[in-house]
């Protein structure tokens, strides 16, 4: 079938094989973020057959891993799966944003620059179109059903607050130490994990979807990986909106 006429749900039913697990020798997956160690839980999941069916993770968890921010996502098997999970919301100049002021927009990149530097070590959030990719996608009718954009939301709230409360600042004007040392005490709550663990999975979402769905531009992400896209790729006009529409 055609990547374009596939469901989207596809992608978002796979989210606990998606960037957060990496295959241990017993069989398990082990869930684990790819910067921040998110040590307050651990998180098993059981591989997932082909035809499987996962819901989001309730959370990212697990020790630093050692690995570097490609290998990890090598080992996770995330290339492997790019044929077979399927696109987000198409991309559209005349789509509307979700709706997230100048403020949180401000944060959220600030966050997105931690979780996925400027480092040497791949593609920053900037390079790959992080937020306005995320933009785009809180869009979609199945995530805003899921709660996504408000939990988001609520969360540049928390984060700005515990950034008043520890620096005397807000987050964006701390330094990158103190936004690294927030956002490891902010991972020490399991609601701080789940905001963090859902802001990465978009990440990966703007790593390894197609460039037509806003992230991922030219394919510096597929680059990156060393990964050559399936054929057909999607077109512009013939995303599954347009044929669910």
């Amino acid at each position: 079938m055609p990547a374009e006429l596939d469901s989207p749900g596809r992608l978002r039913r796979r989210r606990a094989t998606l960037g957060f697990s990496v295959l241990r020798p017993d069989g398990v997956f082990l869930a684990q973020a790819d910067r921040y160690g998110l040590s307050s839980a651990m998180t098993e999941l059981q591989p997932k057959s082909a035809g499987a069916v996962s819901g989001k993770p309730a959370r990212v968890a697990g020790p630093d891993s050692g690995l570097s921010r490609r290998e990890f996502l090598q080992l996770s098997g995330m290339a492997g799966l790019l044929a077979a999970l399927k696109p987000a919301p198409l991309w559209s100049k005349e789509t509307a944003p979700a709706g997230f002021t100048p403020a949180q927009r401000k944060l959220i990149a600030a966050v997105q620059m931690q979780l996925f530097p400027d480092d040497g070590d791949g593609p920053s959030a900037r390079d790959l179109n992080a937020l306005r990719y995320l933009e785009w996608a809180l869009t979609d009718p199945d995530n805003q059903a899921d709660g996504d954009p408000a939990f988001l939301t609520r969360g540049c709230g928390w984060l700005d607050d515990l950034a008043r409360q520890r620096f005397d600042k807000r987050f964006v004007e701390l330094s990158p130490s103190d936004q690294h040392v927030l956002l490891d005490q902010t991972a020490a709550s399991e609601a701080g994990e789940n905001w963090m663990s859902l802001l990465i999975y978009y990440l990966i979402e703007a790593l390894l979807l197609d460039p037509v769905y806003g992230g991922n531009p030219d394919g510096v992400g597929w680059r990156w990986l060393g990964h050559q896209p399936g054929f057909p790729r999607p077109k512009p006009g013939h995303g599954y909106r347009d044929y669910a529409s």
